[in-house]
């Protein structure tokens, strides 16, 4: 699949932040400056009042307070001073007062480094959060290494900050290492140049992130017509010329906003026609204040997006505004993040040490921590300090409003050489030690005897192609399973069902498989409504489903507490939708059918609540059943005169509507949810849905890079391209697997299928092909994806991925 990615800004997309700024280098012949006395933040005002012999604990910060870059700098500080005040209570009641002492690292190297020297010689500061600049932090780490003093770092994306051997270093945002290699991908695969000139300011950074790039696109095929460092700030007119001569497709900066926005200026006006490009260095809106329309439209990586991508920081965003006046910059949020990431180890360690901690003591608590609930993620650190897993977003500017800057995508990346949190995938089978969790069955395995997993979906009539895809997912799934553990006496066997998609299939189905003591958990279904039938029987027999497909919201909503999906919701979905029609197509006016199931009906539903709430005119809403002559409902529809027709359902009813719509005269552009994800609605529909756009939570096999392997063992095994649907159907298989072996674990035997039920509520962050699943307690993902695609009806394997979002699923 063509991986061409164009914009979506969603509201409620559960993000995380990027980040990662790296720092100009100094002059040859500046002077260091004396770093700034540390000045004491505002006591707190939601703390407990102090005792007066409270003793003193501080907090450093370390970021630009002044210069070119110290609205970013100065977002951290009052980002860490918000901390401070909002979140230290647990150390008052332990008996310690907390101040911030923050000092302006001016972007400087040798400023950094003084000011480290400073920092460290105060015996009360326990802790720093910073740096902007990756240059700045690399030139003060030496002096927080020598004296055992932790650094979190809310920006800085140079790999040496915790390759380097510091020890001390901790950051919350990702790497550059892999962010130039996320923008090369997306300049080559979905920008689609061929040639590209790169530029760098010459910090770490800035150079840095630029030759992640180049090697990259050495390796890639994308030609690198040139590799240039430049300190110039107003006259680029030297570096101009040979890429003026060049004619690149592409320039790529490596480095600062306040550097950046001038040199696309003068690139513009001198003519240059290329596409421009950087990395996270350009998330502040004065990039625009500098180049003005000249960077209207241009890409950025970035590793910390803007704060109303993170539903979890909205009261943050807001007591910001109330205290500082002004809106959350960029990177201040992580900054957040990192202080309170320091005043809970530093609570811990006070609470172990029973009396003020060493530095030593604060540093082993960090390392420590495990899953930091912040406001734009949760932190577990890897040994060497990286988050595990970070966050990389694509944006596009809108120069005319930066707030409006569209997502592009967004990407969750292990650090180099560590798996995802929790576990990794190696082969075609998930790595979550499967085969040590059942070597601790010793002696037991052997007594376990056939463990039998059902399937569910339709094997048969119009949507087989996909109940079969889930069920063959399934089957390879637990023929690698016990090639993996059948040397320890472990046996899976699979039990497939057809629900011929009908709920009373599915519901006759269902009281067979809870008869069969030997099922302890079920793969299933491919249609909402036929869960919802079988469930009540699942539900009374203690048994678990783990659905790769089903998204109407009452699977977990409910009251089923045996039910979980590897997928997002309708309720989702179906306002994914609606704003993407509203905002990105510009429609008007939308007629929406459905199919009258649990499923079609539902999200048809959602996504007109959607319009009717945003303004959207609706000019009909209707159901049918009808299967080969729509001309009952093609009339008013031709006469209502739709910008949108939206059809909730699926392909085998959808694809001969459609056809018949353009048929009939019908020129609105067509719209559907992930019910048309398959290559059948073009078999179906032919040209008539050539070009519309779909939403899905779930994309093809070739958007999931940890699926390469098992797409290879589904073409090699069955003869067929892996449907959609059927990866998740591989995960969902793999996690039933993980929590019937974890219940007999703790058991000390067979499991009971509640046992079964718990361990998978229990079970922690899952490595799937398809994404790392955590589940919350209605069974949910705790995060789901979201994709827009748009379809090619000359070759459904070109589709072109829109945009992939990342929510939380409605509280």
């Amino acid at each position: 699949m063509k991986r061409s990615i164009s914009f979506l800004l969603l509201v409620g997309m559960l993000a995380s932040m990027l980040a990662a700024c790296g720092a100009p280098q100094a002059q040859p012949t500046a002077t260091p400056q004396p770093a700034p006395q540390a000045t004491e933040a505002p006591q707190p005002t939601a703390a407990p009042t102090e005792p007066p012999a409270a003793q003193v604990i501080k907090i450093a910060t370390q970021s630009p307070l002044s210069g070119g870059q110290a609205a970013l700098g100065t977002g951290m500080k009052n980002a860490a001073e918000l901390a401070v005040q909002q979140l230290s209570g647990p150390l008052t009641e332990l008996g310690f007062r907390v101040e911030l002492a923050p000092f302006d690292d001016q972007a400087r190297p040798e400023v950094g480094s003084a000011n480290a020297k400073n920092i460290v010689s105060d015996q009360d500061i326990l802790c720093v959060v910073g740096h902007l600049n990756s240059g700045v932090a690399l030139a003060a780490l030496p002096d927080y290494k020598n004296a055992s003093l932790p650094m979190v770092s809310p920006a800085n994306t140079n790999p040496n900050i915790t390759e380097g051997g510091y020890e001390v270093a901790f950051r919350v945002v990702g790497r550059d290492d892999v962010q130039g290699v996320v923008a090369e991908q997306f300049a080559r695969e979905t920008l689609g140049v061929k040639s590209v000139y790169i530029i760098h300011d010459t910090t770490a950074y800035g150079q840095g992130v630029a030759e992640f790039f180049r090697q990259a696109a050495e390796a890639n095929g994308l030609e690198v017509l040139g590799f240039e460092g430049t300190e110039e700030r107003s006259d680029f007119s030297a570096i101009l010329t040979p890429i003026l001569a060049a004619n690149p497709d592409l320039i790529f900066f490596g480095g600062i906003y306040d550097q950046a926005g001038p040199f696309f200026r003068q690139a513009r006006d001198r003519g240059i026609t290329a596409q421009f490009m950087g990395p996270d260095g350009m998330e502040s809106e004065e990039l625009v204040t500098l180049a003005g329309d000249a960077v209207d439209g241009m890409y950025y990586t970035t590793v910390a997006a803007p704060v109303s991508q993170f539903p979890d920081a909205a009261k943050y965003a807001q007591d910001y505004q109330a205290a500082f006046g002004d809106a959350a910059p960029a990177f201040s949020a992580q900054a957040y993040d990192a202080t309170g990431i320091c005043l809970t180890a530093i609570t811990n360690a006070a609470k172990a040490a029973g009396g003020k901690p060493t530095r030593a003591q604060v540093l082993a608590e960090i390392k420590a921590l495990q899953s930091y609930k912040g406001i734009t993620g949760t932190y577990t650190f890897s040994p060497k300090g990286d988050p595990n897993p970070a966050t990389y977003f694509v944006l596009q500017v809108n120069a005319a409003d930066w707030s409006q800057n569209r997502l592009v995508t967004r990407l969750e990346i292990a650090p180099p050489g560590e798996a995802a949190s929790g576990g990794g995938t190696t082969g075609g089978t998930t790595d979550f030690d499967l085969a040590a969790l059942a070597a601790q069955l010793g002696n037991v395995a052997a007594r376990l005897g056939t463990i039998k997993i059902a399937t569910q979906g339709p094997l048969s009539g119009g949507q087989a192609a996909l109940g079969t895809g889930m069920k063959n997912a399934a089957e390879l799934a637990v023929e690698q399973l016990n090639a993996q553990l059948g040397a320890l006496g472990i046996r899976f066997e699979l039990v497939p069902f057809d629900d011929q998609a009908r709920p009373e299939v599915g519901s006759a189905n269902a009281k067979n498989i809870v008869s069969d003591q030997d099922i302890l958990c079920v793969v299933g279904h491919l249609n909402s409504g036929v869960a919802l039938a079988a469930l009540p029987d699942y539900k009374n027999a203690s048994l678990a489903m783990v659905s790769p497909a089903n998204t109407n919201p009452n699977i977990t909503e409910g009251g089923y507490e045996v039910a979980f999906r590897v997928v997002g919701r309708d309720d989702v979905q179906g306002v994914v939708a609606e704003q993407f029609a509203r905002e990105e197509l510009g429609v008007k006016s939308v007629y929406i059918i459905h199919d009258t199931t649990a499923y079609g009906q539902g999200v048809a539903e959602f996504f007109r609540q959607a319009a009717e709430a945003n303004g959207l005119q609706v000019l009909g809403f209707e159901g049918t059943e009808e299967r080969s002559d729509f001309s009952a409902i093609l009339t008013p529809i031709l006469a209502a005169n739709p910008d949108l027709v939206f059809f909730g359902g699926i392909y085998d009813q959808a694809g001969p509507f459609f056809r018949q719509a353009r048929d009939r005269g019908i020129t609105a552009q067509f719209m559907g949810p992930d019910g048309l994800e398959s290559s059948e609605l073009v078999d179906l529909a032919g040209d008539a849905v050539d070009g519309m756009h779909y939403t899905t939570v779930a994309a093809p096999v070739s958007q999931f890079p940890r699926a390469a392997q098992y797409a290879q063992d589904y073409q090699a095994a069955f003869g067929d391209a892996a449907p959609a649907f059927s990866a998740q159907a591989y995960d969902a298989t793999n996690i039933c697997a993980a929590g019937i072996l974890s219940a007999a674990v703790a058991a000390g035997g067979k499991p009971t299928r509640a046992q079964v039920v718990q361990a998978i509520r229990d079970l922690p962050p899952f490595p799937g092909i398809t994404g790392t699943y955590d589940f919350n307690a209605k069974g949910d993902p705790t995060v789901a994806t979201y994709f827009v695609l748009k379809v090619n009806a000359a070759d459904w394997n070109q589709n072109e991925l829109i945009s992939r979002l990342e929510i939380a699923p409605p509280q």
